[in-house]
């Protein structure tokens, strides 16, 4: 599966970042979801493993929403062709601006979450959840930098005026995440 996924990506003659994107999100969620499985498997203290429940649950649902992100960003190229034969560009701009702002957003949310769950994560998996962390913040600033490229290639006012604010937020949300600079110190 994950051959197949990397050749799809890779061997197309147009790139596809947003599913790119949406798979690396959802590989960060695994692993993190994988820090509460450990977490739970170690017997913690009843707060330990509700907090670990709780990260299993939100870390499942973001996977699979990133998941189907991923895929709807490749129906979305096609949307876009088929709006812009219709002569409604828009339309399709816009659907390739709203896929990178959900996976920003979701990103951000699932960055937040592996924050809140370091201080109940085992020792054992402590590490792995920085790591996933450090990669889910790249996740966030890759779906921003994609809505960004995507208005700078459509720089059409309205969607400059809906979509710049967010950019402006994503980018100070993304700021706020604290991934560790390194595993010693």
């Amino acid at each position: 599966m994950t051959q197949a996924a990397v050749a799809r990506i890779g061997d197309h003659d147009h790139c596809q970042a947003g599913g790119t994107i949406g798979l690396s999100g959802a590989l960060a969620a695994a692993l993190a979801q994988a820090t509460a499985n450990a977490t739970r498997s170690l017997q913690p203290a009843p707060e330990q493993d509700a907090a670990a429940c709780v990260m299993q649950e939100t870390m499942m649902r973001v996977r699979g929403e990133f998941l189907r992100l991923a895929d709807r960003d490749a129906d979305a190229i096609l949307e876009l062709v088929a709006a812009e034969e219709r002569g409604e560009p828009l339309a399709g701009y816009v659907l390739l601006c709203d896929g990178p702002l959900a996976m920003a957003d979701l990103a951000i949310e699932a960055a937040q979450a592996m924050q809140t769950f370091r201080a109940h994560v085992c020792e054992r998996s402590h590490d792995d959840l920085e790591f996933a962390l450090t990669l889910m913040t790249g996740v966030a600033r890759a779906a921003m930098q994609l809505l960004d490229s995507n208005l700078r290639i459509w720089p059409q006012p309205e969607l400059l005026a809906t979509y710049d604010p967010q950019v402006n937020r994503l980018l100070r949300e993304i700021e706020s995440l604290q991934p560790m600079a390194r595993i010693r110190g």
